[in-house]
């Protein structure tokens, strides 16, 4: 189900953020499948892609082997804030086009959302819709799901600074 490559494999493995289902099969085969993390680029089943490998978004910061799962947080939001000025996510909850800008009316703010239980993703969601997600999600497999792959996304021109966690900036949800 997956369409990481083998480095980027290695890291999810590596930061438990993979998650496989063991089946048995008619003639008594086990097979084993895997799925990395997605992105939810829309509250639809069909709304889901694979995480996106930063080199190949060529990302100016940490290469992959070196970063922690807060660096690709980092990594993340910013493929995640780019995806949004490009109109290409829509809230997990309700669908409606997650807006770019800082002054946004109260109904369009949003938040980025890392879940890390059966279904490992990263999504967002308006801030009044947070109470609902948690409905939604409640029992999704990511093996239920149907995932692409994420849209090419260049964030090559960052500078340094925006590659970095800020001091006074939290961590996804």
């Amino acid at each position: 189900m997956s369409a990481a490559p083998d480095e980027l494999r290695e890291w999810f493995d590596r930061e438990g953020l993979t998650r496989r289902l063991i089946e048995y099969s008619e003639p008594g085969e086990i097979v084993e499948r895997i799925c990395d993390p997605l992105i939810a680029l829309g509250p639809g089943d069909n709304d889901f892609v694979h995480a996106p490998n930063p080199a190949a978004c060529g990302w100016p910061g940490a290469p992959l082997f070196a970063m922690a799962l807060d660096d690709y947080n980092v990594f993340l939001f910013r493929w995640l804030e780019a995806a949004v000025r490009l109109d290409l996510v829509r809230c997990a909850h309700c669908g409606k086009l997650i807006l770019d800008g800082d002054d946004l009316p109260d109904p369009d703010t949003w938040d980025a959302i890392f879940i890390e239980k059966e279904l490992v993703a990263w999504m967002l969601v308006h801030f009044d819709c947070k109470r609902w997600l948690a409905k939604k999600l409640k029992g999704m497999q990511p093996f239920d799901l149907s995932a692409s792959l994420p849209p090419a996304i260049d964030l090559s021109a960052l500078t340094p600074d925006e590659t970095e966690r800020p001091p006074d900036v939290g961590t996804l949800d």
